[in-house]
């Protein structure tokens, strides 16, 4: 009997013995699986995780003012994250908000620039050769309809431009009642522009547009705001006792002299100012604006961006400029309270009697100060 009981004891060690090892195969093969899986993940990412970009990645120091761990922050190269790293930034980690939101206004700074590298003066947009036409305006208009207007922009020679860029500035407007409201311009890219509205109003209803840059213009403020920040300069006063100094102050300095950090610690925003002399930093009282730098344009750019020829220059209706508008034949809408997070239209809504008239909510007035008060 108790040979027969080792027996079936060395016959179980084995078989556990066997079950252990395909065990141990089974979690190598699994860890193997994984690994080939988490590098085919890694290529993938390398591929298409950067929009059109070769997945190219930079390492910024981690700032010393938040950790004394000396680790490496890594983040996508952007340009724009260059750019403020060339300013001053080098001591701030962005965060993934921060990074997202950046990326987002850059996006709502894009404009299309002219095609060619250099256009002559002549061959830009200009706004007296060029002109307006409202569509379908013999048509019956009521409150709520769409009104659409057509504008193709011409140049200084009197021919039709090619391209698009022009900012256009464009309004529907009734002096008499106080009323206005913004529109839409859409750039069909190729020098046409169509121009909606939304009528809110009954009446006669002018149309405006005006030519605030032509793209030709835009191009030449895009070169200063990323070549020259410097151009808009500010100042400081240092103050100890009966000295009193003032120095240039900006987000970056030509180090042609001792300079002052005042870099926000917290987020690592950079400020200047060129020292004074026989004063520390420490004695800053003020910050003001200093000035504006004005030999900033190169060749002919001085001429795309001239006050009284192609700057906030109105343009002309080819023919009729208003059109009139008759009350809604449909019941007015009743709009909802205005709460926090309601979604908005463009426009959002208009002025009339010169109050603003929301078109997706009822807005709270307040017309008196005591209605503020009680509020």
């Amino acid at each position: 009997m108790y040979t027969g009981v080792c027996g079936h004891s060395n016959m179980d060690e084995q078989a556990t013995k066997k079950n252990t090892n395909v065990g141990r195969f089974l979690i190598v093969a699994l860890l193997a699986l994984a690994l080939v899986f988490l590098n085919m993940q890694h290529i993938k990412f390398k591929q298409f995780s950067i929009s059109g970009s070769k997945a190219a990645w930079i390492r910024y120091p981690a700032p010393k003012n938040h950790s004394t761990l000396q680790q490496e922050v890594k983040m996508p190269k952007t340009e724009w994250i260059h750019k403020l790293m060339q300013h001053g930034y080098q001591n701030h980690s962005f965060t993934l908000e921060e990074r997202t939101e950046g990326t987002e206004l850059m996006k709502m700074i894009e404009w299309p620039m002219p095609p060619d590298s250099s256009v002559p003066f002549r061959k830009s947009s200009d706004p007296l050769h060029t002109c307006f036409t409202i569509l379908n305006s013999q048509k019956t208009f009521h409150v709520g309809d769409q009104l659409q207007v057509m504008l193709r922009m011409f140049d200084f020679d009197g021919n039709p431009k090619e391209y698009g860029g022009d900012y256009l500035q464009v309004r529907i407007h009734t002096p008499e009642l106080k009323a206005g409201s913004a529109g839409t311009v859409v750039d069909n890219q190729n020098g046409y522009y169509y121009i909606n509205f939304t009528l809110s109003w009954p009446g006669k209803v002018q149309v405006s547009v005006s030519l605030v840059h032509p793209s030709e213009g835009v191009k030449v403020l895009k070169r200063l705001r990323e070549e020259r920040p410097d151009r808009v300069y500010l100042k400081s006063t240092f103050k100890a006792g009966a000295i009193s100094k003032s120095t240039v102050c900006n987000l970056i300095l030509t180090p042609t002299k001792p300079l002052c950090n005042f870099t926000d610690l917290r987020t690592g925003e950079p400020w200047f100012c060129y020292k004074p002399e026989n004063l520390p930093c420490s004695t800053r009282i003020n910050h003001a604006v200093g000035g504006y730098l004005t030999d900033v344009l190169i060749g002919e750019e001085r001429l795309f961006i001239q006050s009284k020829i192609n700057v906030k220059k109105p343009i002309l209706p080819c023919a009729t400029g208003y059109i009139i508008v008759e009350p809604s034949p449909q019941p007015t809408t009743v709009v909802d309270e205005c709460v926090q997070g309601k979604p908005m239209l463009s426009p959002s809504g208009f002025y009339y009697k010169d109050q603003w008239m929301s078109l997706t909510c009822n807005i709270h007035r307040f017309n008196t100060p005591a209605k503020v008060t009680e509020c």
